[in-house]
């Protein structure tokens, strides 16, 4: 078997990002990775939702990604690899939209399955963060997105809204469904994230700057990586660290997709 051949899926991976970003920026989301997995034969497409869309939206987008990556293929399902809040939306375009027969797999990676603390907080900051938003919404306009709603997403995030996003969403057993999660611990790879993650600690624990890993736990949970940051989780900073190589990490990820396919 060749090198391609190990990691090349029958079916398609979509890449669903999280919130604040865009699949291609002056700094990819993705990183590497997209370049990666193709230079190995395997066929990626992007979610394209907006950078600061509430879940529904953003879910619809992604199904019309996964329709256009279904009908190029000619495959009758997709994988859907996910990162932060883009998990909630797959899981959200799987069970609510009812497309879940065209799904094999959702992996997600440190997606607030049980919410996020730091958006309750910022959420607090009356009425700072109703000026930012509006900034926010402005400039996600200008950079394509086509309804921003900050603070809508902010709120879909809390862990009172969460509990009733879980009960609405039930998983689809025809999907298999399997997570990460990280902590960034005592690394200072990625020093945005080490603010956020200094903040966080003393009320919910460990995260990777932004979410713990018991609120990233969903499905088959495949563990918590040590000293990695929500950002380099993605590759988004396009480097390997210390403790993280993220192509090495995504190639076994992929490896283990194959497997899914029968």
């Amino acid at each position: 078997m060749g090198r391609d051949e190990l990691l090349k899926t029958k079916y398609p991976i979509l890449l669903v990002h999280g919130m604040g970003y865009w699949d291609e920026s002056p700094r990819p989301y993705w990183g590497r990775l997209p370049a990666f997995l193709r230079a190995h034969g395997v066929a990626v497409y992007f979610g394209g939702q907006d950078a600061w869309g509430a879940v529904p939206g953003n879910a619809r987008r992604v199904a019309l990604s996964l329709r256009d990556a279904l009908r190029e293929t000619g495959q009758p399902r997709a994988h859907l690899i996910a990162h932060s809040k883009g998990g909630l939306e797959a899981r959200y375009l799987i069970s609510t939209l009812g497309l879940g027969g065209c799904v094999a797999s959702l992996t997600m990676l440190s997606t607030p399955n049980r919410g996020a603390p730091l958006a309750e907080l910022l959420l607090r900051l009356h009425p700072g963060v109703e000026l930012w938003s509006v900034a926010a919404e402005a400039h996600a306009r200008r950079h394509g997105d086509r309804d921003p709603a900050v603070l809508r997403a902010g709120r879909e995030i809390t862990r009172e809204a969460i509990v009733r996003f879980n009960r609405e969403n039930p998983d689809d057993a025809r999907v298999y469904y399997q997570s990460w999660g990280a902590e960034l611990a005592d690394s200072r790879t990625d020093p945005l994230m080490a603010a956020s993650h200094a903040v966080l600690r003393p009320l919910v624990g460990e995260t990777d700057g932004l979410v713990a890993p018991e609120s990233a736990k969903w499905g088959v949970y495949r563990g918590t990586l040590h000293g990695v940051s929500h950002q380099e989780l993605v590759d988004s900073m396009g480097r390997d660290t210390p403790r993280f190589r993220p192509l090495s990490f995504y190639a076994e990820l992929v490896r283990g997709l194959r497997g899914l396919e029968g």
